[in-house]
């Protein structure tokens, strides 16, 4: 179980993107880490804190740390640890009904990055918009 007190949003919201791409076919391809490294620097562009592209690189290092601790281990532990992410991410005071539709609709790109959208992908991005409140977008 990563330790929260010492994660913020951007690693968060990464991690969600991360664990979506693996958990939906078990392989974390090329093709999605471009996807999510560009969601992750337009998020951190659109927000008031100031990063370099070496600060973006560094986030998605620790982010993939995270989930290459997680990935041999039992399936559970990865969806808990992305559901505790959601949590959190939830409670960031800008974090609103657009905010969570914005991920949703990055998940539905990141599914889409390799050209063929697997059952899973389509179920857990499902649930993780019920997780969101959001509805899910139609791919």
């Amino acid at each position: 179980m990563t330790d929260q007190k010492n994660v913020d949003w951007i690693e968060n919201y990464g991690f969600i993107l991360v664990a979506f791409a693996h958990m939906t076919d078990w392989c974390l391809a090329d093709a999605e880490i471009d996807v999510i490294n560009e969601k992750l620097k337009l998020m951190i562009s659109q927000s008031n804190r100031e990063y370099s592209e070496e600060d973006v690189a560094q986030k998605l290092i620790k982010i993939l740390q995270r989930y290459e601790s997680l990935k041999d281990r039992e399936g559970k532990e990865m969806m808990e640890n992305l559901l505790i992410a959601c949590e959190a991410l939830k409670k960031e005071l800008w974090f609103d009904k657009y905010s969570a539709t914005v991920v949703i609709e990055f998940l539905a790109e990141i599914a889409e990055a390799d050209h063929k959208v697997e059952k899973t992908e389509l179920q857990l991005l499902k649930y993780l918009a019920d997780v969101f409140g959001v509805k899910s977008p139609r791919i």
